[in-house]
């Protein structure tokens, strides 16, 4: 290469920013650009001829370098892209991609080799952040997996405990001749693991008996805790209820303080109705609830229990000193009375339509003469049809009885 070609190539290199060399069969440098003479510590390019990477870097890695060319001046393979971490003799430390391919002369006799190097220590460094950044991100994860699986555990124990507190047997009332007078079914369904509607039956003495169920505003572990505070003081309550009325009053101005907060506002709807089976008359009251249907079968008729508007109070912990009324009517022998949440008539199909009280009347009806633990199937069937989905969007509580017979 003449002078002139090899000025001309030299001002090619120095305006390329990579790092380029060449180098002769011992390793030593006989041309490199500015910003590899820069690199190597070189006032000027023609600092570096003659002197080889035992001169400027680590034994270690010289050493490398020295066996990486002596491969390529034996079998003419290149040496691509490798990631090296460079070490020079002062201890600062950079990282480079170098390229090495065999100079070759005319002949296509291997002379040295040709190098490119690239920086790529910010691109190490962000990788080395981002590996950082990563390795604690699958910790936080690891951490919230195993946190999500412990809340899962919990729920599930929680879930499982709430089960408990739903009906597991039945008061029993009999005849004369050993037939029970009245038959209890419920169905409970919470939209998730944990809900908030509630039911209880209790024996209030030889002749009555107590039913209440209870929707407490919103889902999960908060409307479940409630039902819980609920079932405490419906439990309680329960040994020496005197009305359906002055039960409610007193389970709303126990629920007021605990519900109510400057930061928080809860309710609860709730129904109580009690049974005599002497007499067949039922009393009750409705915080907020909707009435209740009574079924006569043998007239093929479903109607909501005639409530007067004076006789429906307000929802639990919304008012303090509410003094809830109690309303009474006459039973008769196989007459049936379903409770029950709004999550069935609030069932919604993929337009917003609402199964309805309609619906639900009219199915009451066309199923008039079958049993209640038949016929809660069926309303679930029903509001699950309209909606187009197994899970209704809300929980789902029914609660209901048969009067077999009056006790004489």
């Amino acid at each position: 290469m003449t002078p002139e070609n090899t000025e001309l190539l030299q001002q090619l290199l120095d305006n390329m920013t990579d790092n380029i060399f060449f180098k002769d069969r011992d390793s030593r440098f006989i041309l490199m650009n500015r910003s590899c003479a820069q690199w190597n510590g070189f006032e000027n390019p023609q600092a570096a001829i003659g002197k080889d990477d035992f001169d400027l870097l680590s034994e270690e890695f010289a050493r490398t370098a020295r066996n990486d060319e002596l491969h390529i001046f034996e079998t003419g393979e290149p040496l691509k892209a490798k990631e090296e971490h460079v070490e020079w003799e002062d201890g600062h430390m950079k990282w480079v991609s170098t390229t090495k391919v065999p100079l070759r002369d005319r002949d296509g006799h291997i002379t040295g080799c040709i190098g490119i190097g690239r920086d790529i220590t910010e691109l190490k460094q962000k990788e080395e952040e981002l590996e950082a950044a990563l390795n604690e991100l699958r910790r936080t994860n690891a951490l919230l997996r195993q946190a999500n699986e412990q809340i899962a555990s919990d729920l599930q124990m929680a879930a499982h405990l709430q089960q408990t507190f739903l009906p597991h047997n039945y008061p029993v009332f009999l005849s004369g001749d050993g037939k029970p007078l009245l038959d209890f079914h419920y169905f409970y369904e919470a939209d998730n693991k944990l809900g908030g509607d509630y039911c209880a039956v209790h024996r209030l003495d030889d002749h009555r008996a107590g039913l209440l169920i209870c929707d407490v505003m919103g889902h999960g572990v908060r409307a479940a805790l409630i039902t819980g505070l609920i079932r405490c003081i419906s439990d309680h309550l329960a040994t020496h209820l005197s009305s359906a009325g002055e039960f409610l009053t007193t389970l709303n101005r126990q629920l007021h303080p605990m519900l109510q907060s400057e930061d928080a506002f809860l309710f609860a709807t709730a129904c109580c109705l009690v049974v005599d089976v002497r007499t067949g008359e039922l009393t009750g009251a409705v915080a907020g609830h909707p009435a209740p249907y009574l079924i006569r079968p043998g007239e093929h008729s479903a109607e909501p229990l005639p409530i007067a508007e004076s006789d429906t109070g307000p929802a639990l912990a919304i008012t303090p000193d509410f003094e809830y009324s109690t309303f009474a009517l006459q039973l008769q022998p196989r007459d049936e009375v379903l409770m029950y949440t709004d999550g069935i008539v609030e069932a919604e199909n993929e337009t917003g339509e609402e199964f309805g009280e309609r619906r639900l009347q009219e199915l009451l009806i066309r199923e008039n003469e079958v049993t209640l633990k038949a016929l809660f199937p069926r309303i679930l069937e029903a509001a699950r049809a309209h909606a187009g989905s197994s899970k209704l969007g809300d929980d789902v509580c029914l609660l209901g009885f048969s009067l077999n017979a009056l006790q004489y």
